[in-house]
């Protein structure tokens, strides 16, 4: 079976995520950019959008299991020792397996996880009722099946369940 490069994998779970910028050619657009500039305009009203999380919509990856079983060899359930991280503009996310401690932790921090909009990575899942397990824990926050080996190396991270922000790892 053929993996996706994780960070390809990482990348397509960001994308959602990322909100391009309109660059202007002029102040006067021709008539044939007229219409992408009006769907570009801001509401009438002038009011920005909220700073409000996003979530990605999983309906298009209807089947995921081709993508199953997710190991990562270089993980396990344990403990974490918190640290401070330096990693400007980096938005959360979490890595999970399917074990109990992963769970009981989905399920306590699921609210917290949900208003700061952090993703998830699920680093260890056999079948797709373990990740069925795994969303129901925290229902409404994407939670992607992903090999976690690369993050934990350049994290140097070993255990899980972790929550990465830009200023911090912690359990």
């Amino acid at each position: 079976m053929k993996r996706v490069p994780l960070t390809c994998y990482f990348l397509l779970h960001l994308a959602p995520f990322v909100q391009p910028e309109l660059t202007v050619a002029g102040d006067q657009p021709s008539d044939f950019t007229r219409p992408h500039f009006q769907a570009a305009r801001p509401p009438i009203n002038n009011k920005t959008q909220s700073d409000r999380a996003m979530h990605a919509d999983l309906s298009t990856f209807a089947n995921e299991a081709w993508i199953l079983p997710v190991r990562s060899s270089h993980l396990s359930p344990g403990q974490i020792t918190s640290r401070a991280l330096n990693m400007p503009g980096l938005r959360p996310f979490f890595l999970v397996g399917e074990d109990s401690q992963s769970l009981a932790w989905l399920r306590q921090r699921a609210a917290e996880l949900q208003e700061m909009g952090a993703a998830g990575l699920a680093v260890e899942v056999t079948d797709t009722e373990a990740l069925a397990r795994i969303r129901a824990a925290a229902p409404g926050i994407t939670i992607l099946p992903v090999n976690g080996n690369d993050i934990a190396t350049r994290l140097l991270i070993e255990h899980y369940p972790v929550l990465i922000t830009a200023t911090s790892l912690e359990q």
